[in-house]
């Protein structure tokens, strides 16, 4: 049918034809690019290490007294967290949904699997025990703690509810310059906790 509108249709066309075929108009993309778009597979999640430069961490300047460790260890407990995880659903967990990727992952760094779950809760307690606090307080409980595995890892633990000593918990990389600062601490307790010397060592060799 011929018309304006027919006219019109030819006239873009010879003017595509003059400006060539792979010329692209400023902010369009062709109906095949958008199909490609569409398709494409969203981002695999990447771990992303944690800077070691400007680390703003800091363990508290005095390790606490006995009395406070004894009562957070009383009122303490662990909550796995699926941002930490690579694989969430091995462990009951969600996928996660956040927008910003964990930079370390309990069972693709540390190798902390399912059947470690039960470990996490006197680990955390390992770390209340040596003092491991940091400098921060939330509702009175440590903004964050720290711990020793028996195979070297140190993890650090956050805490997720806030006067309620509830704490979900990830490995600290080798690059991190928080580990050596938790390790000479940690070194303090092992000379009065001898049966933790493994441990101990197993970390200097790990950072």
């Amino acid at each position: 049918m011929e018309g304006p509108l027919s006219e019109a249709g030819d006239g873009l066309r010879r003017l595509l034809d003059i400006h060539g075929s792979s010329h692209k108009f400023r902010g369009y993309t062709s109906l095949e690019e958008s199909s490609a778009v569409a398709l494409r597979e969203p981002p695999s999640r990447t771990a992303r290490a944690r800077s070691s430069l400007n680390d703003k961490r800091r363990l508290s300047e005095v390790p606490p007294s006995l009395a406070q460790r004894q009562d957070l260890a009383a009122r303490s407990s662990f909550g796995p967290f699926e941002k930490h995880k690579k694989d969430p659903r091995a462990y009951g967990l969600p996928l996660y949904k956040g927008d910003h990727e964990d930079p370390s992952y309990c069972d693709e760094h540390a190798g902390f699997m399912p059947a470690d779950r039960a470990r996490a809760l006197p680990l955390l307690r390992r770390g209340i025990e040596a003092g491991l606090f940091g400098d921060t307080l939330k509702k009175d409980d440590p903004g964050l703690l720290w711990t020793v595995d028996d195979n070297g890892w140190i993890y650090e633990a956050r805490i997720t509810n806030p006067g309620y000593a509830l704490y979900h918990a990830y490995p600290v990389l080798p690059n991190e310059t928080i580990a050596r600062k938790v390790l000479i601490r940690y070194a303090d307790h092992v000379n009065d906790n001898p049966h933790l010397l493994g441990s101990l060592q197993a970390a200097r060799a790990r950072y």
